[in-house]
């Protein structure tokens, strides 16, 4: 999938360590189209991605992402999480 719009944030890199012991870096960017309507999304940029992230606010930014779901602790409900894999 593909989102295109302005940056209007962008998170600090936080770290965290798996259950199974790995550690990963994750940065959050948030992006709004510019319609009459406006659509804004907040994507999770990983590792390398979150570390060599280059843009500024304001700029305008095409980003390649997939879409996964993961449950509460109860399994009730699921959360939507936007993976980005690549920014332009």
């Amino acid at each position: 999938m593909d989102f295109t719009g302005k940056l209007i944030h962008i998170g600090a890199i936080e770290e965290f360590r798996t259950n199974s012991g790995k550690d990963i870096l994750t940065r959050d960017i948030v992006v709004t189209t510019d319609e009459q309507f406006p659509r804004c999304a907040c994507f999770t940029l990983r590792n390398e991605l979150a570390q060599n992230f280059q843009f500024n606010i304001g700029e305008t930014i095409s980003v390649k992402f997939d879409v996964s779901a993961r449950p509460n602790k109860e399994g009730t409900r699921y959360f939507n999480q936007l993976n980005a894999w690549r920014v332009n």
